[in-house]
C-alpha cells in the first residue's frame, strides 16, 4: 500500500464549475466555492466541476494538449476531402 502524504497546503489551480442547464461558468482560483451554488442566470443547483492545475506539471500539460478541443478556426475539423466521401458512395 502507498505512503499516504498529508497536504498542508491547498494545490493550485483553478476549479470550473459550470452549470448543466444553461452552461454559465463559475471560476475559483483563490476562495472555495460555496457549500451550495445556484446559477445567477437559470437558478439550476446542479454543476460539472473541472479542475485545471496550474502549477505546470508536464504529463497534466501533455494529457490537456492531446484531450482538448482544437479553437483554431483556420484548421478544418477533419482531414475527410470531399473526395473521400464520393469514393464511400461508389463501391
Amino acid at each position: 500500500m502507498p505512503e499516504r502524504t498529508d497536504r498542508t497546503e491547498p494545490a493550485q489551480g483553478v476549479l470550473t464549475q459550470v452549470c448543466v442547464q444553461c452552461g454559465h461558468e463559475y471560476f475559483y482560483d483563490r476562495v472555495q466555492p460555496p457549500s451550495v451554488q445556484v446559477c445567477e442566470r437559470c437558478g439550476n443547483r446542479v454543476f460539472r466541476s473541472f479542475f485545471s492545475v496550474t502549477d505546470g506539471d508536464e504529463v497534466d500539460a501533455d494529457h490537456r494538449e492531446m484531450t482538448e478541443r482544437d479553437v483554431t478556426t483556420e484548421d478544418p475539423g477533419t482531414d475527410v476531402t470531399p473526395g473521400d466521401l464520393a469514393d464511400l458512395n461508389n463501391p
